[in-house]
């Protein structure tokens, strides 16, 4: 009797027999992508245990010295007013960065390439002035003060 409803499924729905071949493939399924998630489990967790411990001391040996005030104010101006088309890190990838033609300044480019140079005279000009038919806009209205700060921390990261 079994063999004459499996020839016509919806006599077969109703005595449950597809809904067991379901059930049971789902559960080979589970079974079988649970054994995956546990092998790779696994395999990620082996390793040297040693150079795990080495991976981690590295970055304290290689760390960058703490930042003077000075430095640290110059950074709060910078992140307020400049990453967002320079970077955090003063690559010339920030958020912005993707939409502006020319693009930002890379602070890690050779001497040669920076408009004014990088010296805290050339960047003092910029930040004053503006790059005249760049996209680079002036930021004098953030005063001599803050704006020697931001010269310095370019500088910082110049040679960061």
């Amino acid at each position: 009797m079994t063999k004459k409803f499996l020839c016509f499924p919806i006599l077969a729905k109703k005595d449950g027999i597809m809904k067991k071949e379901k059930s049971m493939k789902n559960r080979a399924l589970l079974i079988s992508a649970s054994a995956t998630m546990i092998a790779l489990a696994l395999v990620l967790n082996c390793g040297d245990k040693n150079e795990s411990k080495k991976e981690a001391a590295a970055p304290a040996a290689t760390a960058a010295p703490a930042l003077t005030p000075e430095l640290e104010q110059g950074k709060e101006i910078f992140a307020a007013n400049c990453a967002s088309c320079h970077g955090e890190k003063g690559a010339g990838d920030g958020l912005a960065a993707a939409n502006l033609n020319p693009k930002p300044r890379n602070y890690k480019a050779p001497a040669k390439e920076w408009k004014n140079g990088p010296t805290e005279a050339g960047i003092l000009k910029t930040l004053n002035n503006g790059i005249p038919g760049g996209t680079m806009v002036a930021f004098k209205y953030l005063g001599d003060d803050k704006l020697k700060l931001v010269a310095k921390y370019v500088i910082h990261l110049t040679q960061n």
